[in-house]
Protein backbone atom coordinates (compact mmCIF):
# COMPACT_ATOMS: atom_id res chain seq x y z
CA UNK A 1 0.00 0.00 0.00
CA UNK A 2 1.34 3.37 -0.94
CA UNK A 3 0.67 6.53 1.07
CA UNK A 4 0.01 9.58 -1.07
CA UNK A 5 -0.02 13.14 0.23
CA UNK A 6 -3.29 15.04 -0.24
CA UNK A 7 -1.68 17.68 -2.48
CA UNK A 8 -0.24 14.99 -4.74
CA UNK A 9 -3.62 13.23 -4.80
CA UNK A 10 -5.36 16.42 -5.93
CA UNK A 11 -2.95 16.79 -8.84
CA UNK A 12 -2.97 13.11 -9.87
CA UNK A 13 -6.48 11.96 -8.98
CA UNK A 14 -7.20 10.28 -12.31
CA UNK A 15 -4.01 8.24 -12.07
CA UNK A 16 -4.81 7.18 -8.50
CA UNK A 17 -8.34 6.16 -9.48
CA UNK A 18 -6.98 4.02 -12.29
CA UNK A 19 -4.50 2.36 -9.92
CA UNK A 20 -7.31 1.60 -7.46
CA UNK A 21 -9.39 0.07 -10.27
CA UNK A 22 -6.49 -2.26 -11.07
CA UNK A 23 -6.54 -3.48 -7.48
CA UNK A 24 -3.72 -1.48 -5.92
CA UNK A 25 -4.20 -0.14 -2.42
CA UNK A 26 -3.97 3.64 -2.44
CA UNK A 27 -4.12 5.56 0.84
CA UNK A 28 -4.42 9.35 0.83
CA UNK A 29 -3.02 11.03 3.94
CA UNK A 30 -3.46 14.53 5.29
CA UNK A 31 -1.18 16.35 7.72
CA UNK A 32 -4.12 17.38 9.87
CA UNK A 33 -4.64 13.82 11.03
CA UNK A 34 -6.54 11.81 8.51
CA UNK A 35 -6.12 8.99 6.07
CA UNK A 36 -8.56 7.50 3.57
CA UNK A 37 -8.29 4.45 1.37
CA UNK A 38 -9.23 4.70 -2.28
CA UNK A 39 -11.09 1.56 -3.36
CA UNK A 40 -13.23 0.79 -6.40
CA UNK A 41 -16.97 0.34 -6.00
CA UNK A 42 -18.04 -3.14 -6.96
CA UNK A 43 -21.29 -3.40 -8.87
CA UNK A 44 -23.85 -5.75 -7.29
CA UNK A 45 -24.33 -9.13 -8.89
CA UNK A 46 -27.70 -8.74 -10.61
CA UNK A 47 -28.06 -12.49 -11.02
CA UNK A 48 -27.51 -13.40 -7.35
CA UNK A 49 -30.50 -15.06 -5.71
CA UNK A 50 -32.73 -12.68 -3.81
CA UNK A 51 -34.14 -13.40 -0.37
CA UNK A 52 -37.59 -13.92 -1.83
CA UNK A 53 -36.22 -16.52 -4.27
CA UNK A 54 -35.05 -18.71 -1.39
CA UNK A 55 -38.22 -18.42 0.73
CA UNK A 56 -40.92 -21.06 0.90
CA UNK A 57 -43.95 -20.35 -1.27
CA UNK A 58 -46.95 -18.70 0.39
CA UNK A 59 -49.15 -21.18 2.21
CA UNK A 60 -52.62 -19.95 3.17
CA UNK A 61 -53.93 -20.50 6.69
CA UNK A 62 -56.14 -23.54 7.30
CA UNK A 63 -58.68 -21.39 9.15
CA UNK A 64 -59.14 -17.63 8.86
CA UNK A 65 -57.98 -15.63 11.86
CA UNK A 66 -60.61 -14.42 14.29
CA UNK A 67 -60.34 -10.88 15.60
CA UNK A 68 -60.73 -10.37 19.32
CA UNK A 69 -60.16 -13.97 20.38
CA UNK A 70 -57.92 -12.79 23.25
CA UNK A 71 -60.48 -10.29 24.56
CA UNK A 72 -60.78 -10.60 28.34
CA UNK A 73 -57.53 -12.56 28.79
CA UNK A 74 -55.34 -9.45 29.07
CA UNK A 75 -56.40 -7.05 31.84
CA UNK A 76 -56.71 -3.35 30.97
CA UNK A 77 -53.93 -1.03 32.16
CA UNK A 78 -54.37 0.83 35.45
CA UNK A 79 -56.05 4.24 35.33
CA UNK A 80 -52.78 6.13 35.96
CA UNK A 81 -50.85 4.20 33.26
CA UNK A 82 -50.62 7.14 30.84
CA UNK A 83 -49.97 9.80 33.49
CA UNK A 84 -46.58 11.60 33.34
CA UNK A 85 -43.80 10.05 35.43
CA UNK A 86 -43.02 11.53 38.82
CA UNK A 87 -39.63 13.07 39.58
CA UNK A 88 -38.57 9.96 41.50
CA UNK A 89 -39.60 7.66 38.61
CA UNK A 90 -37.69 9.84 36.15
CA UNK A 91 -34.55 9.60 38.31
CA UNK A 92 -34.94 5.80 38.42
CA UNK A 93 -35.51 5.70 34.67
CA UNK A 94 -32.40 7.72 33.82
CA UNK A 95 -30.26 6.08 36.52
CA UNK A 96 -29.64 9.20 38.58
CA UNK A 97 -28.91 8.97 42.26
CA UNK A 98 -31.73 10.39 44.50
Amino acid sequence: MEDVDLRHAKEHLEELIERARRGEDVRITDRQGGAVRLTPVREPNLFAPRVTDTMEPFVPLKEPRKLGHLKGTIPPPPDDFFDPLTEEELKDWYGEEP
